[in-house]
């Protein structure tokens, strides 16, 4: 009786030490997002694109293609280009799908 008791005691401090120890993984958890930016009429890549995303800015290569970690759920991408207007999207962290951004001319 004694060694179930000891055993049982054991295991209820160790389930107090372990159960305060979790961080929230949401909240530090980065997201992939990428895709490409193109010309809404002609289907063209737009190479040098400004896409912010919070306080981020990065921009789309040669063909233009870009990809950024970022730590939010419901991310707001503003993407801005010379003579083009400018688009806003909100993306869907949880999807996988390569975004394909369609900017119109002015």
């Amino acid at each position: 009786m004694k060694k179930y008791f000891l055993t049982f005691a054991l295991f209820i401090i160790a389930l107090i030490a372990f159960s305060g120890n979790h961080t929230d993984n949401e909240k530090n958890k980065t997201h992939l997002i990428s895709g490409k930016v193109i010309d809404k009429v002609s289907g063209e890549e737009i190479a040098g694109a400004e896409i912010k995303l919070g306080d981020k800015i990065i921009y789309t290569d040669l063909n233009g293609n870009f990809s950024a970690n970022i730590n939010t759920n419901k991310p707001e991408l503003v993407v801005k280009y010379i003579s083009y207007n400018d688009t806003k999207i909100t993306v869907d962290t949880y999807s996988y799908n390569s975004l394909v951004i369609e900017l119109a001319s002015e």
